[in-house]
């Protein structure tokens, strides 16, 4: 990989109108605490924001100088097309994913880059602990699979790194055409992108990200909509020979069942489906 003797990264993180400054300003906060420091932050702002927002970032421009790039599109297009416009502007060869109300713990960069730098590797995750409140009040762990052979069998059915915990080669990104707009799976489209095209790639085991949920990411999971673009994914992936016509079947009613869920019962039903494959059933 390109920079890998090099532990300078560049963060990439997007916001939008609906994002909540308080979580904003944890979120920037936690990369700016890596025991590991970035050179450079980009922060896109996809369309216009709310006072709050704006307020924030000013007053983190204000603590980071030119370390922190904004980058301002005048309407909301969608975490792909953000993150796309936003990958021009990271200094760095070296990229390091950050949602906007999530917590990075403080050794995450140091982890990652390390298995990034040591076994010359193009894309790099970890596991992640979701949480509602405070972090650690759920329990939940979601643990990706460790080695290539497992991530490509994860591929199949089910995206196999958690996108905030990712550190990746920027250059590996554009080859495989970088982020595209595509609902609710930007991430798991560019993964599988990376990965036909001979991705070198791994997870860590440990917890890098302590990631906010609620019942609105599970509502999503359940609507028509979400439902509509996994179709469309595996339809795609069976196109480009990454999944047969049964591996496509299979991915497609899992997610048809959730749908057909009331909301209460998705967060069962997804978190089920994770520890089916973890155990590699």
């Amino acid at each position: 990989m390109s920079g890998q003797n090099s532990l300078e990264y560049s963060v990439l993180l997007s916001v939008y109108a609906k994002d909540n400054p308080a979580y904003l300003d944890l979120a920037i906060g936690s990369m700016v605490e890596q025991t590991v420091p970035f050179r450079d932050l980009v922060v896109v702002c996809d369309g216009p924001l709310t006072e709050g927002l704006d307020a924030s970032i000013e007053s983190w421009r204000e603590k980071l100088g030119d370390r922190l790039s904004v980058v301002r599109l005048p309407e909301n297009g969608g975490l792909g097309a953000a993150l796309a416009a936003g990958m021009p502007h990271c200094g760095c060869d070296v990229v390091a994913r950050m949602d906007s109300d999530d917590i990075s713990r403080p050794e995450r960069m140091a982890k990652l880059l390390a298995k990034m730098r040591d076994e010359g590797l193009d894309l790099v995750g970890g596991a992640i602990e979701e949480f509602d409140r405070r972090p650690g009040d759920m329990g939940s762990v979601r643990m990706p699979p460790l080695v290539k052979a497992d991530i490509d069998t994860w591929l199949k059915g089910r995206n196999p790194f958690n996108h905030v915990s990712v550190v990746y080669d920027r250059h590996a990104v554009e080859e495989a055409g970088g982020y595209e707009p595509f609902p609710w799976m930007e991430d798991y489209w560019l993964w599988a992108r990376m990965i036909a095209r001979g991705c070198r790639c791994a997870n860590i085991p440990d917890v890098v990200v302590d990631v906010r949920v609620g019942d609105g990411m599970y509502a999503r999971r359940s609507s028509m909509a979400y439902l509509k673009s996994q179709v469309r994914f595996f339809s795609t992936l069976h196109e480009l020979g990454i999944v047969n016509r049964l591996e496509q079947a299979k991915a497609i009613l899992q997610r048809a069942i959730a749908t057909a869920l009331p909301n209460s019962l998705v967060r069962i039903a997804y978190n089920r489906l994770l520890r089916e494959r973890e155990a590699g059933k």
